[in-house]
């Protein structure tokens, strides 16, 4: 079964060649309001989509001109074609293939006017009538896909076959002049001056909402196209405004300009934001507003307080240790029940598991990173947990990729995944998409709807980053902490003993030195989430010999058996450690930390005593039992905002979209 859960998402990949002018039930179901659609599949994106045979749709399948005739218009003429490696119409095919997104903007201001404009347009060729784009972003950030994207759109001359189109809503050029025939809001527009291919351009921004289609567009693509990579031209950290010499050879994301030097969309683009988004790094939850990483010091350091104020301040689960000194490798993060929890750092995920059973949630995600700061590549794992996943196939996984990617997984591994069992798999996951939701967790002392967030690595850290952190050996331990400097700060009473109480009081209210130290501290240990650490191993330790043999198996399976997941065939499939024994860090502190140096950012830091390895006599650790098997009952949280306030949920209809034709403003 593991080596077929392996290989699951080239399973995932086979597609059924579709009647493309005709959306079938199944595709229609799947891809109602935000989803895309790629050789005849549906695929999340997480924002308002309209296809091309939806009633509100543009469909450039159509081959007769829009209300107009004369010319070309007299004619029937296909706006797209074949692209030269996709013979068979399947997602495979198409993934060799296509290489390239290409950005432009419409000089339009709506994408009902831009698709008649297209439609009806000459070609520049001369050989027939109409241009097309596979998808339209409008004014309000409505996504408008106007073809499935095993078609060649004519939209970047020779570099259609390779290409994916998108036309974004923008009139591009500023011409006071003509105000009176635009909407309002280009009055009050923010407007740059831009150099292109050697001319000077004031030009029209972009909206917000259009951005942030962009944005949750291009990761969409990024996952499903390997050979489109997460850049743009660049040449000493900034965009190139200019044709590329071959701009064939490019593989990632581009304006029109770089292919065709008489053009210059999509103009005043903020380049940096958008490769921001998808090379940057997030938190799991937003926190206190914060969601994206900031890219200066100041707000960087806002950034921290918040995160850190939400895991010490609110939450119940600390790093790297709880009550009657068990090892704890991750951060618990406070959010509302059903908050959006999304991937931190781009990379695949490479096992997950949905687990129903108990009050307290052991649903996980398992996703490998690798990165580069430039001294060299290193990878490292996050691991979230207490999830709330939905049953795969239902409604509520459609705006989850990935387990979407499961809707029709091979029946081994649908039947491991929906038994509640850990499952391999190998999918893309961009920074920022969503992976599941904030569940709840009832483990002991860990009560409220909390997302447990952790970072590992395999090998200890080379490079820069490896400066963040002071390194503690702590391999010999098992579940329990037995590191004087990791219990004597939280201890208040001096008695070797930790209680919940003693823990809650020391990350909240403790001495900031002493947590800063915590924060800092990288912890080789085996995991205490694998099955090394075995239920014997466990209700033997010396440490809890006060205890019952009921209650040390009482205990174990409150805090440790229904987490369990990492085991043998998992370390086999996945190329793990095969002893279970991984670098542990605050995953709040090596996020920062790594964002920080990616950006170059200096992090300030309250420097005091390390944590060292002196080690604890292994004694009678009286464990207050109360903690784990009386709970308090679990908090809830309200969600940060309440509902939207006048804002547009769905697309507008055609009728309400004026059609507003105006001259040409791509060309130089």
């Amino acid at each position: 079964m593991i080596a077929q859960a392996r290989n699951v998402a080239a399973a995932l990949v086979a597609a059924v060649v579709m009647a493309r002018s005709t959306a079938t039930a199944e595709e229609a179901q799947a891809a109602a309001g935000t989803s895309i659609i790629v050789a005849g599949q549906a695929f999340q994106v997480g924002r308002p989509v309209v296809l091309w045979r939806d009633p509100e749709g543009f469909d450039a399948y159509q081959t007769r001109c829009i209300d107009q005739n004369g010319g070309c218009c007299d004619q029937e003429s296909k706006r797209y074609g074949a692209r030269k490696g996709v013979q068979h119409g399947d997602l495979a095919e198409l993934q060799a293939d296509v290489s390239q997104l290409v950005l432009h903007f419409d000089g339009c201001v709506n994408s009902r006017s831009c698709f008649k404009s297209m439609h009806n347009r000459l070609r520049p060729s001369g050989n027939g009538c109409g241009l097309s784009a596979h998808f339209m972003i409008d004014a309000d950030g409505t996504i408008y896909q106007t073809l499935d994207l095993v078609e060649r759109a004519f939209h970047a001359e020779e570099a259609n076959s390779d290409s994916i189109g998108v036309e974004i809503c923008n009139r591009g050029r500023v011409d006071r002049s003509e105000w009176s025939k635009l909407p309002a809001d280009y009055r009050t527009r923010v407007t740059r001056e831009v150099t292109i291919n050697g001319e000077q351009h004031e030009a029209y921004e972009f909206r917000p909402e259009q951005y942030e289609s962009i944005i949750a567009l291009t990761r969409t693509l990024l996952r499903l196209f390997p050979k489109i990579k997460p850049v743009i031209p660049e040449a000493n950290g900034q965009p190139i405004m200019d044709t590329l010499p071959d701009p064939l050879s490019f593989s990632g994301i581009l304006g029109h300009l770089h292919i065709e030097r008489k053009k210059w969309d999509p103009g005043a683009l903020d380049w940096h934001r958008i490769l921001r988004a998808l090379n940057g790094f997030e938190l799991p939850v937003q926190l206190r507003g914060f969601t994206e990483l900031p890219r200066t010091q100041a707000e960087l350091l806002a950034a921290r307080r918040a995160a850190f104020d939400d895991a010490e301040g609110r939450a119940s689960g600390y790093f790297p240790l709880g009550a009657a000194r068990l090892y704890h490798s991750g951060v618990h993060l406070r959010a509302a029940l059903g908050t959006p929890v999304r991937a931190p750092v781009r990379g695949r995920i490479v096992a997950v598991r949905r687990s129903t059973a108990g009050a307290s949630s052991a649903s996980l995600v398992l996703i490998k990173h690798e990165v580069d700061l430039g001294d060299g590549p290193f990878t490292f794992y996050s691991l979230l947990a207490h999830l709330d996943l939905p049953p795969r196939g239902s409604p509520d996984a459609d705006a989850i990729p990935w387990l979407q990617s499961l809707a029709h997984a091979a029946p081994d591994v649908a039947a491991a995944f929906d038994g509640g069992r850990v499952v391999p798999l190998d999918l893309r996951v961009e920074a920022g998409e969503v992976i599941g939701y904030v569940g709840t967790v009832s483990r002991g002392p860990e009560e409220g709807p909390e997302v447990h967030f952790e970072i590992f690595t395999t090998e200890k850290l080379t490079g820069e980053l490896r400066h963040a952190f002071h390194y503690l050996n702590a391999t010999d331990d098992g579940e329990i902490v037995r590191r004087a400097d990791l219990v004597r700060p939280a201890d208040a009473n001096g008695d070797q003993e930790l209680d919940a109480d003693e823990v809650e009081r020391f990350f909240q209210a403790g001495s900031l030195d002493r947590r800063q130290a915590f924060r800092r501290v990288a912890i080789r240990h085996r995991h205490e989430w694998g099955d090394r650490d075995t239920e014997e191993s466990f209700v033997n330790l010396r440490e809890l010999s006060t205890l019952s043999e009921s209650e040390r198996r009482r205990l174990y399976q409150i805090a440790i058996a229904p987490y369990v997941f990492w085991t043998d065939d998992l370390s086999g499939a996945l190329g793990l450690p095969a002893n279970q024994t991984v670098y542990s860090y605050n995953a709040l502190t090596f996020l920062f930390e790594l964002s920080a140096r990616t950006n170059k950012i200096t992090l300030p830091t309250v420097r005091g005593r390390e944590v060292g390895e002196t080690s604890l006599e292994s004694r009678r650790l009286p464990v207050r039992l109360a903690d784990w098997t009386n709970p308090g009952v679990s908090p809830t949280e309200p969600p940060l905002f309440g509902a939207p306030i006048g804002v547009r949920l769905s697309p507008r209809r055609k009728d309400e979209i004026p059609l507003i034709e105006l001259a040409p403003t791509d060309n130089q």
